[in-house]
């Protein structure tokens, strides 16, 4: 599950880790997600911050035992998300999407009015907030906190996720991405990673 963006050879051997992990998902799901868990909780916090376009891949998906395999399946081949693109000066980013999907999330966000060209096949979308906080699940983890969280953004979807990102390798980062369900609960529903 990757969004088709080569990654450079140096870049692979930092990320023997997620690579590995992903090894394990194959054969054995739950040492799979467990070995991930390991990698995260491991990670450390990203000094310096995060700064400029990274390479987005979906890693691994874990919401629920029906759920996750059909939507894994549909993103093996449908991917609109390419990346982050970190401000650092000024705490923030967006999000990256093939240009290709812009009428599509102009029809699941009709009122969402934030999408920005970004060259001629992407565009940026879903502006977010960062800051160092505790992990939601990893309570006793100090991470990368990533939250959409604002008013310019769809409140019923968007608004409830929040991101933690930790370094590691070299400019590789391991994320978790967190869900608020409507009753109130939180839950990690997935992990990606981000590459420069």
């Amino acid at each position: 599950m990757n969004s088709n963006v080569a990654v450079p050879a140096d870049a692979v051997v930092e990320t023997d880790v997620i690579r590995e992990a992903q090894q394990r998902l194959r054969a054995r799901r739950s040492e799979g997600l467990a070995a991930l868990d390991a990698a995260f909780r491991a990670g450390a916090v990203p000094d310096p911050p995060p700064d400029g376009p990274y390479h987005g891949e979906v890693v691994a998906l874990d919401i629920a035992p029906i759920v996750t395999p059909i939507v894994e399946w549909l993103t093996s081949f449908l991917m609109p998300w390419k990346g982050k693109y970190l401000i650092a000066a000024e705490s923030r980013g967006d999000n990256i999407f093939g240009a290709r999907w812009r009428t599509v999330l102009r029809l699941l966000f009709p009122f969402y009015k934030g999408n920005r060209d970004y060259g001629s096949d992407r565009f940026r979308a879903f502006v977010f907030d960062t800051s160092i906080a505790s992990g939601k699940v990893d309570t006793d983890r100090r991470v990368f906190r990533i939250d959409y969280d604002r008013p310019d953004n769809p409140g019923f979807s968007i608004r409830r996720i929040v991101d933690e990102i930790v370094e590691v390798g070299n400019g590789v980062y391991l994320g978790k991405v967190h869900f608020q369900w409507w009753w109130g609960t939180w839950q990690m529903i997935g992990y990606f990673a981000l590459r420069q």
